[in-house]
């Protein structure tokens, strides 16, 4: 086991990777002594991972998801992974615990915005940073249903036209057309929740100082971003568009403590 994440270390995954870097790049100070929460974990993969080089790395989770190469039943026995408390999206860690909290296209799927940025300030220590990558309010292809500008269009006839012509997901191969545009209207009206740039900042000010969306670092150590990133000293509007149409990322520093 390794004592502390080596961020030029090429056997960390690109996803743990990217954020190390980042986090390293803004300010954030890698020490063994380092609490950090992955919100929004999955199976516990990443939380896996930050373990296995010495830190103290938790995660939760509305669900968690099966991966048959992370025993995550064991790591919820121990409390390394844990359940949100989805009615009042309470996390289930005291105040002040952790020096970071990542996540990494999970805000979509939050339906009460303002507990949850709460939360986030309430179990971050003062001196500690949020990193949180959102997939844009206005991406050409939505990434769960395949249907363009489903994040912003969610009617049952949109989704039934792009059925008709043949848009599925994976799991929808083979589905009646009616069937999946019914299947695709409940899960964007239940499961997402796309806000803006400005919605969100402003939702962050409540809790945090200090909020300011930084796609350029997350240009320069994505592994395919880099090349739009060098493009863009060019180029300088290019992170701007990125973020319109593709992503964004946003840190928040200094929770406020109610």
């Amino acid at each position: 086991m390794k004592d502390v994440v080596d961020i030029t270390d090429t056997s960390s995954s690109d996803s743990l990777l990217l954020k190390m870097r980042m986090t390293k790049e803004l300010g954030f100070d890698f020490s063994p002594a380092s609490v950090i929460m992955d919100f929004g974990c999955g199976s516990g993969n990443r939380v896996h991972e930050l373990r296995q080089f010495g830190y103290q790395a938790f995660g939760c989770d509305l669900k968690f998801k099966n991966d048959k190469n992370i025993d995550t039943g064991s790591m919820e026995r121990k409390g390394i992974v844990r359940l949100i408390d989805k009615k009042h999206y309470a996390l289930p860690f005291k105040d002040n615990t952790f020096d970071l909290v990542f996540s990494d296209q999970v805000f979509e799927h939050v339906q009460d915005y303002p507990q949850a940025v709460s939360e986030l300030a309430r179990v971050l220590k003062p001196d500690g940073m949020c990193l949180h990558i959102f997939p844009s309010r206005y991406a050409p292809i939505e990434a769960h249903v395949y249907v363009p500008l489903a994040s912003i269009i969610q009617s049952y006839w949109w989704l039934y036209c792009w059925a008709l012509i043949g848009i599925r997901n994976e799991e929808q191969r083979g589905a009646a057309a009616d069937e999946t545009a019914k299947e695709n209207f409940n899960y964007l009206k239940n499961n997402t929740n796309y806000l803006s740039r400005k919605a969100i900042r402003s939702q962050f000010l409540v809790h945090f100082r200090d909020v300011v969306f930084c796609e350029n670092t997350f240009l320069k150590f994505s592994r395919k971003g880099k090349y739009l990133w060098a493009l863009s000293r060019l180029l300088p509007f290019l992170p701007s568009i990125y973020s319109t149409f593709r992503g964004r990322v946003v840190l928040a520093k200094q929770p406020i403590k109610t």
